[in-house]
């Protein structure tokens, strides 16, 4: 019997499958990608762009023993199958492990499990296939553009505006539409208009009261005050009653961005728990994959699906009811393996069971009749001549309302029953009467990461797999922060967003929609994906050394050596001003921005510091002062940068092992002595509580600029003495 090794992304997935698998398969789990883009080489981005574009793929350090597991597993094997997700990331996990697997020269095999069921999963074996180059092609373009965007754009960013600023290709396109809806409240004048409403009733039935409105639009207050006067003395009629039978059609199928949309609704979940609930539904055989776009059922699961709705006493259409496939087709809707698996009878955690009921309730109810209601449509005629509106309706077949009630309502019809009325009935004012209340029209709302996700998908931005990515990227950014669950623009994001669309073409809603679809067009074999990058990589390249010329502002600063003008820069340490003439003249200073203006910096971190008494460089023989550096205070040339002679910091006491002089450092985050005589003696010694000797008081360093291992010394040394 041949033995395989089938290789899996999550080993609760492997566990799944060896119920379907005998013993001539071994199962290993790669837990997610394998290989990825180095950071190394130009810029940092792990990609050659002159050389083609061409990716430089690394191990992942942590991932190491995962994929030396698989490589000996692949030794007792007559084959490999790749069983990674079913997407562009699971194509990439596949090939980049065909890759790593090569050299054992084993057959290597794909095969997709778009559910993970025994009789998916054994026709899925029975039936492997090759890897699908064009799938990976459309994920290695993706990963390539947004190192582009990100590595370069980053830079740009901290240049221009400050440290620790990043920018993405799609996420910075996300903030955007959160900074736009920002301004437009920010911007939005409210008008006023009035509501005026009459309770009316027959004379004969006065507790059969309904509501009618005013139908005309009223946006002052001496208009509603007339109209009110006239209304409150007025007779009124029936003047045309409509009556209409209305069709409420079920909705479809979940896809990934309803499901997260929908799971917000209803148990106000964030996107990454809904996600993280499916994921763990989908390797348990559940459900069918999560990450899709469509909302195509498969012939089998409709024809399941009516068969259990017929054998549970519930209508079934005369057609099977179909929905439209996606921009990637390659899998069905989001929908339960088995639906006789009622919710109440999966034994999952909470949140897995919420979800699941969720889907179940959606794939089933997309199968049933429409909602029937009774609809009534009047118009009422005062006797000055104002016409008034009312409108009810009653349920009259529920249809798929018996399987999901009214919680994945989309009509904001309110559900009111009228009494029964013909034209020229008589009816008269009962309280309250006429109504008139004075409202002011409400700014857009902001957005909530469900409704971001439903316009991120409106618009196109994103696919399935990267909706959760984006909106917790600029979450995590200090861009956006939540405020009672909605998404709000701090000063700083749109600050960086403003920078990012005066310079850049990716920040156009429409282009990054326009990259999404060519990203889909390649990965149907449609489009060469290197000259997309060419396409993409020419203008953008263009357009950052414009951004940089345009950046680069005259501050009056000149360099003291060459009295050649300098330019504002930023660098692992902050802002600093450099000489226009390098690198024939490498004269900088570091300076701190100040009402967006550099100044130039008086230190390098503490106050002021003289020359300290009997210190002297090890190579100029100059005096020296003190400074903070990386782990803790030393000594410095006053000359600095004509010298740049250093020296440890005398702490006052005598190593206990070699007698030799201890200093201050920062080590394993806290404060230690540590002996000079390293690395002889590599002595380490606890600081003495209370201890000043040659150490600087927490009260005069300039904490911000601070490295962060002393400031969490300091501060945990002011809370223990606080």
């Amino acid at each position: 019997m041949t033995k395989t090794l089938l290789v899996v992304e999550s080993p609760a997935k492997a566990k799944t499958l060896s119920k379907y698998l005998g013993p001539d398969f071994i199962i290993r789990a790669s837990y997610g990608h394998i290989i990825d883009l180095a950071s190394g080489g130009k810029h940092g981005i792990g990609v050659d762009i002159d050389n083609n574009f061409k990716p430089k793929y690394v191990v992942i350090p942590d991932k190491k023993d995962k994929l030396n597991s698989i490589i000996d597993a692949a030794s007792q094997v007559d084959q490999i199958f790749l069983a990674s997700d079913p997407d562009r990331e699971g194509e990439a996990i596949a090939w980049h492990l065909a890759g790593a697997l090569e050299s054992t020269g084993k057959p290597i095999k794909r095969v997709l499990f778009h559910e993970i069921t025994k009789t998916v999963v054994q026709k899925a074996i029975a039936n492997p296939g090759e890897l699908d180059a064009d799938l990976y092609d459309a994920q290695q373009a993706r990963r390539v553009l947004d190192r582009i965007v990100g590595f370069l754009v980053s830079p740009f960013l901290m240049n221009s505006i400050g440290p620790n600023l990043s920018a993405g290709r799609v996420q910075s396109v996300a903030t955007r539409i959160i900074v736009d809806r920002e301004r437009e409240i920010e911007n939005f004048k409210p008008e006023e208009y009035w509501n005026i409403s009459t309770a009316l009733a027959k004379p004969a039935s006065l507790k059969e009261s309904f509501v009618a409105k005013y139908s005309n639009k009223v946006t002052n207050k001496e208009t509603a005050e007339k109209v009110k006067k006239d209304l409150d003395t007025d007779t009124y009629e029936i003047i045309e009653v409509i009556e209409k039978e209305k069709a409420r059609n079920p909705l479809p199928p979940l896809e990934t961005a309803s499901l997260s949309i929908s799971a917000g609704n209803r148990y106000k979940f964030p996107g990454a728990r809904t996600m993280k609930a499916a994921q763990s539904l989908y390797e348990a055989g559940l459900i069918t994959y999560m990450r899709t776009d469509s909302l195509r059922l498969s012939p089998e699961a409709i024809t399941s699906c009516r068969d259990w709705l017929g054998q549970n006493s519930h209508a079934v259409p005369a057609k099977p009811n179909v929905y439209a496939a996606g921009a990637q087709d390659a899998h069905e809707a989001i929908r339960p393996t088995d639906v006789a698996k009622l919710p109440q009878n999966v034994f999952v955690s909470e949140d897995e069971q919420k979800i699941y009921r969720l889907i179940w309730e959606r794939f089933v109810a997309s199968q049933m009749n429409p909602a029937l209601y009774d609809t009534v449509s009047l118009t009422v005629k005062s006797s000055s001549g104002h016409l008034l509106k009312a409108n009810g309706r009653i349920l009259k077949s529920k249809g798929w309302l018996e399987i999901t009630g009214d919680f994945e309502s989309d009509d904001d019809d309110t559900e009111a029953k009228l009494p029964v009325l013909k034209k020229g009935d008589k009816v008269i004012l009962v309280p309250p009467k006429v109504k008139a209340e004075q409202k002011f029209t409400q700014p857009p709302p902001r957005y909530s990461e469900n409704t971001l996700v439903k316009e991120l998908k409106r618009r196109g931005i994103g696919r399935p797999s990267t909706y959760v990515a984006i909106v917790s990227k600029i979450t995590d950014r200090s861009y956006v922060i939540k405020k009672a669950n909605m998404l709000v623009a701090t000063d700083l994001g749109k600050k960086v967003i403003d920078s990012l669309v005066k310079s850049f073409h990716f920040m156009e809603i429409k282009y990054t929609a326009e990259m999404e679809e060519q990203l889909d067009n390649i990965a149907e074999g449609k489009i060469d994906y290197l000259k997309m990058l060419n396409a993409f990589y020419t203008p953008f390249s263009g357009e950052l050394k414009d951004a940089y010329s345009s950046n680069k502002k005259d501050f009056g600063f000149v360099c003291d050596k060459c009295n050649k003008k300098m330019e504002l820069k930023h660098g692992k340490f902050g802002f600093f001003m450099a000489c226009t003439d390098y690198p024939t003249c490498k004269s900088t200073f570091s300076c701190e921005m100040v009402d967006e203006k550099p100044v130039r910096k008086v230190d390098d971190g503490f106050a002021p510091q003289p020359i300290v008494s009997g210190t002297k460089c090890p190579k100029c023989g100059a005096g020296m002062v003190k400074k903070d550096g990386k782990f803790g205070p030393f000594y410095s040339c006053s000359t600095y940068p004509k010298c740049n002679g250093s020296g440890k910091v005398p702490f006052g006491k005598q190593c206990d092992k070699c007698g030799k002089e201890l200093y201050a450092t920062v080590f394993d985050g806290k404060l230690k002595l540590a002996c000079m005589g390293y690395p002889e003696c590599r002595n380490i010694e606890e600081m003495p509580k209370d201890s000043k000797v040659n150490w600087m008081d927490p009260k005069d360093l300039k904490e911000p600029k601070l490295n962060k291992a002393v400031k969490k010394v300091l501060n945990s040394s002011r809370a223990a003495k606080s």
